[in-house]
């Protein structure tokens, strides 16, 4: 058979076969994409369960718990032991000047309504922390209102040795207690990692001290009391209406 007898027997082909074969290749072709497809689905399947297990708790039939981000690995529950907290925070050197020049930092007044005292667990290491819940009744800084009722996460539990280090100011809040607070704000990517366990700090509170002597003026039955040493521009201090103007001077 010479060249032009093989032109002319392809010439000759049914059309009907030829759309067969077609549809057959599109049958193949889409198998091939369908299998490659189901082959990732099955590694996003297995390294789901390789991932640490996220261990939610619907910890008050009131509340309805804690709603923890799948980033948070740790365990968090309410904690109404008086359990003495497990760590002790570093204290940052910082002038007056820089405390109140930090950008991603509220400053307000308010009473507080709430204390709540909760454990949380990075797979057996266990902190102690508590939650203030504080109706907000004047803004200084920070993109929050009059009238807001904002969480505030503390660096200790509250009615629980008091004499633990680095916590001696905001161990003195009581439930309608007046304060003046400066607390860190939270975003999304606020986190604290502790033996390979993760908490997203959102995941609890709005915003949190950085510890427990600085960041807080308190209103208590026995006067004001804040860290005076910090503050050296509100050493002679003796209401938080005076905390009130020496802020709003600072920010100026």
């Amino acid at each position: 058979m010479n060249s032009k007898d093989l032109y002319n027997a392809f010439q000759d082909i049914d059309d009907d076969i030829l759309e067969r074969s077609d549809s057959f290749s599109r049958k193949k072709t889409l198998w091939i994409t369908f299998a490659a497809a189901a082959a990732c689905l099955l590694l996003v399947i297995g390294a789901i369960a390789l991932l640490p297990h996220i261990k939610q708790q619907s910890l008050d039939p009131q509340s309805g718990g804690f709603v923890l981000s799948p980033q948070t690995t740790a365990t968090v529950s309410y904690d109404y032991d008086n359990i003495t907290p497990a760590s002790k925070e570093q204290l940052e050197y910082f002038t007056e000047e820089e405390m109140f020049a930090l950008e991603n930092l509220y400053i307000f007044r308010g009473e507080v309504t709430k204390l709540t005292n909760i454990a949380i667990d990075f797979k057996g290491e266990k902190e102690r922390r508590c939650i203030a819940e504080i109706a907000i009744t004047e803004v200084y800084k920070g993109d929050i209102s009059v009238g807001d009722q904002i969480t505030m996460l503390l660096p200790c539990q509250i009615n629980v040795d008091p004499h633990m280090e680095d916590t001696g100011i905001i161990r003195q809040i009581e439930t309608g207690m007046e304060g003046i607070f400066m607390p860190i704000v939270y975003n999304k990517d606020s986190y604290m990692e502790m033996n390979g366990a993760v908490l997203m700090f959102r995941d609890l509170a709005d915003c949190g001290l950085g510890d427990g002597i600085r960041w807080a003026f308190l209103s208590t039955d026995h006067g004001i009391v804040f860290a005076r040493e910090a503050y050296k521009g509100a050493q002679y201090a003796n209401s938080l209406d005076d905390i009130e103007e020496y802020v709003i001077e600072m920010l100026s």
